[in-house]
């Protein structure tokens, strides 16, 4: 992920990558011409136009707050943190800054195929079901944490910035050795709307699915094997993982990253987006340890008025 916000950011006009951070660099790094430092920490807290924070899910709210702290812009990859204390705290560390000065990176709020349902949705005369679908080639089994936070997570955010906030979320999943196989995620939302994730960790090929239906009909998101009745791994080879589906959108998002610099806060999906979809990954975690028990969202965290 890293790489590809070097080789995206490079192929900007006007934007200088003025150095990598990696405690173990990529022997790929060589190809680009980027000076390279093994300390993270000390890079962030220097000061920069813009840092992009592409590391391991644990390191993301330091790493933010840090570069926060010391004045820079942020594009943060999701999730926010790798649980919800720390996505707190870097809620916290903008609010006391009192500017918006980090993005993090849904780019799915940037991708043509969403984007086209959101213009289409319009004439749903509002949102009564929502269905996501997600399905992974993943061949080793993840943990059901980062199952969730790695790649569900984007889901729980398209049903947030379609429909607004969750009021209770059940989860329930088939387990393989170490991990996950599928899980099904219910939301209950504020609106009263109803949405669902289907997520599968491995399988024929990487692909992502939104279905809206309303008052006045349906609409579902465009797909290369939409016309497809039967979907065998042999027959599938293009997107057999997220950047052949996303490309364009991961682009698009750090284009409008690198103009918002020029702006006077932050633009785009926000830490306060971060955080809410942390609030029901940790619920749906802690359904999936209930047993797929109904659990609602904890709504003791007050929304800062720096995200209204």
């Amino acid at each position: 992920m890293g790489r590809f916000h070097i080789r995206t950011m490079l192929d900007l006009e006007g934007v200088e990558v003025g150095v990598v951070a990696d405690p173990f660099p990529h022997p790929e790094l060589s190809q680009f011409d980027v000076p390279v430092s093994i300390e993270p920490l000390a890079v962030a807290s220097e000061g920069w136009d813009g840092v992009i924070v592409a590391s391991t899910d644990e390191t993301h709210a330091e790493l933010a707050i840090t570069a926060l702290q010391a004045g820079s812009r942020v594009l943060c990859e999701k999730p926010l943190a790798s649980d919800l204390a720390g996505a707190i705290a870097v809620v916290e560390t903008e609010e006391s800054i009192g500017q918006r000065r980090l993005q993090i990176g849904f780019m799915r709020r940037y991708d043509p195929v969403h984007l086209d349902v959101v213009e289409e949705i319009k004439d749903l005369d509002g949102i009564d079901y929502l269905r996501c679908t997600h399905r992974n080639t993943n061949a080793e089994a993840r943990p059901p944490r980062v199952v969730i936070n790695q790649s569900i997570i984007h889901d729980i955010h398209t049903i947030t910035w379609l429909l607004g906030a969750t009021a209770a979320v059940a989860a329930s999943a088939v387990p393989r050795p170490g991990g996950l196989d599928h899980v099904l995620l219910t939301l209950q939302m504020e609106s009263g709307a109803l949405a669902s994730i289907e997520f599968q960790d491995r399988t024929y090929a990487y692909e992502v699915g939104i279905e809206a239906s309303g008052p006045n009909g349906m609409v579902r998101s465009a797909s290369p094997y939409l016309p497809a009745t039967r979907r065998l791994t042999s027959e599938m080879e293009p997107f057999t993982d997220w950047f052949g589906w996303f490309t364009e959108a991961y682009q698009i998002q750090d284009r409008a990253w690198i103009e918002s610099l020029d702006q006077p806060q932050a633009t785009g999906p926000s830490a306060w987006d971060g955080l809410e979809a942390q609030l029901v990954s940790e619920a749906a975690l802690a359904s999936l340890a209930e047993g797929g028990s109904m659990v609602s969202i904890d709504r003791s965290l007050r929304q800062p008025s720096l995200y209204s």
